[in-house]
């Protein structure tokens, strides 16, 4: 069942990911967005609760991405709500849900 109370679009993107106030960066792909957060899959680990800059890398093409309609944003802090490990997958195998602060 959907818990979201959001839109969800599935377009993909890529954006860069860091921890807030640390300057290592990690490329990543964006899975799915809403208004209220996004999915994306990193090499990295993020453990929940933590809070992570967002920058948009490469932008889908879709009418939705509009920030101005209230989706995707360009830069964005979000806390990490839960991070998955799929050691099935090749890298980047790590997947993190996360909301917009």
């Amino acid at each position: 069942m959907e818990k979201r109370s959001k839109t969800r679009f599935y377009d993909q993107g890529s954006v860069i990911c860091s921890h807030f106030n640390v300057e290592r960066r990690h490329d990543a792909q964006m899975l799915n967005f809403s208004q209220s957060g996004m999915c994306f899959r990193t090499d990295q680990s993020f453990k929940p609760g933590t809070t992570v800059l967002i920058r948009l890398n490469q932008c889908p093409e879709s009418e939705a991405v509009r920030q101005a309609e209230g989706g995707l944003r360009n830069i964005t802090l979000a806390k990490v709500q839960w991070c998955r490990d799929e050691q099935d997958q090749p890298m980047p195998r790590f997947i993190s849900g996360v909301q917009y602060l």
